[in-house]
């Protein structure tokens, strides 16, 4: 029985070349003026592109933020550039936060592959970076190359940050010789039954860990969790004196991140061991912050759908979300 309906394989397969054709769709679309701040408004697939932004700026002076809601919460201006990102161009929450955005006088990008932001874009004469769909049922979640490119082709076209457009060829072509998926599969068969737990350096938490937490969510459609160290040093990992749960953790390592979170990993790791709980410390590959978050998105992606054809399910419809929209309206 094929399972794989949507041919989701393909869309994984074709992850690298995302970077190169996202400097098409950024070309030409640019702001005027001064910008102190850029947010992201999103949701789901559509904003996490938003802390890879926020983790590749990191030491610059471009404050990066993602807004997840109806509004946007931080203090934004005519100097602040706001990302309205949203795959479908439907998500309610995302055009909410668009008019909160025209309210206050941000600056706006609009990137979508069409639906009501498309027509807005249209309406207010605002600029937008317009996505084509590889297929059809090509998922907003496998759109991550798609998002950050137009978002660094854009603050590059408007002066914002330097052209940066090379950064993201060299990270397409290091990921086109990146072989993942027969170290994949086996660790997918590993999961089978056990519940994954996600944790990186404090860097990499919410530009990594959640990310790869929500590809367990959404391809495999299982429970996932995500945490950072060293903060879950502190709290989190005092939950696991009393085991109430099958886990398997998965711990995403930066080869040149901090010596004392290389330590805690592997004192962590062994009083895991200890309990009978599995660890798979993964070195995470590549020499850029780039390079390093997407050979890791990228691994994931075949793991996680690796896992959900082990538990019998096609990996691409997400149906409690379609029903749980349906059941707002």
């Amino acid at each position: 029985m094929l399972l794989d309906k949507s041919n989701m394989l393909e869309s994984i397969r074709n992850f690298p070349g995302q970077f190169e054709k996202s400097l098409k769709f950024a070309a030409g679309v640019r702001v005027e003026g001064r910008i102190d701040k850029v947010v992201v408004a999103g949701m789901g697939g559509s904003a996490f592109p938003g802390d890879i932004l926020k983790a590749y700026l990191a030491g610059t002076n471009i404050s990066v933020e993602v807004c997840r809601g109806y509004s946007i919460t931080t203090m934004i201006d005519e100097n602040t550039l706001v990302f309205i990102s949203s795959f479908s161009g439907n998500t309610e929450e995302t055009i909410s936060a668009l008019y909160n955005a025209m309210e206050k006088k941000a600056k706006i990008v609009i990137v979508t592959a069409g639906g009501r932001l498309e027509e807005l874009s249209r309406k207010h004469n605002l600029p937008i970076a317009k996505i084509v769909k590889e297929f059809p049922t090509f998922q907003p979640r496998a759109a991550t190359g798609y998002f950050i490119g137009i978002f660094i082709g854009v603050l590059s076209n408007s002066g914002v940050i330097s052209d940066k457009k090379t950064d993201l060829i060299e990270v397409g072509n290091f990921l086109a010789k990146c072989e993942f998926e027969e170290e994949a599969k086996q660790l997918a068969k590993q999961l089978v039954d056990r519940i994954p737990i996600v944790y990186a350096h404090d860097f990499y938490e919410k530009s990594l860990a959640m990310i790869v937490k929500i590809k367990f969510n959404e391809n495999s459609k299982v429970q996932a969790f995500y945490n950072s160290f060293p903060e879950l040093n502190h709290n989190e990992m005092v939950g696991f004196t009393l085991i109430k749960g099958n886990y398997h953790f998965i711990i995403l390592d930066d080869p040149a991140g901090h010596e004392r979170i290389k330590k805690r990993i592997q004192i962590f790791s062994n009083y895991m061991r200890q309990k009978d709980l599995p660890v798979s410390i993964i070195p995470m590959q590549g020499d850029t912050v780039l390079g390093k978050i997407f050979s890791t998105i990228y691994f994931f992606e075949f793991v996680s759908y690796y896992l959900a054809l082990e538990y019998g399910i096609d990996p691409t419809p997400v149906d409690m979300v379609e029903d749980f929209k349906r059941a707002l309206e």
